[in-house]
């Protein structure tokens, strides 16, 4: 059985509207969604319980925003306890 995550990835998010926001989600899965919805491509999405609605969300990978200048962004460590 797989150990839940009680990591929470923290990140700027461009939803479908083009509005970015902060969000903080409670990890659970990284799934390749073929028919996303809200005009989304198929695509790779992290999923989980997102903190700020309290509800199981998915988010693209490819709109979570990274600043200029930055070569890569870390979102998520996962930690042995």
């Amino acid at each position: 059985m797989t150990k839940p995550l009680n990591n929470i990835a923290t990140f700027q998010y461009k939803n479908h509207r083009g509005e970015i926001a902060i969000r903080s989600v409670a990890v659970d899965a990284i799934e390749f969604i073929r028919e996303p919805g809200y005009n989304y491509q198929p695509g790779w999405f992290i999923s989980g319980i997102c903190q700020d609605r309290m509800q199981r969300r998915s988010f693209a990978l490819s709109h979570i925003v990274i600043s200029p200048g930055e070569k890569y962004h870390t979102i998520l460590q996962i930690k042995e306890k």
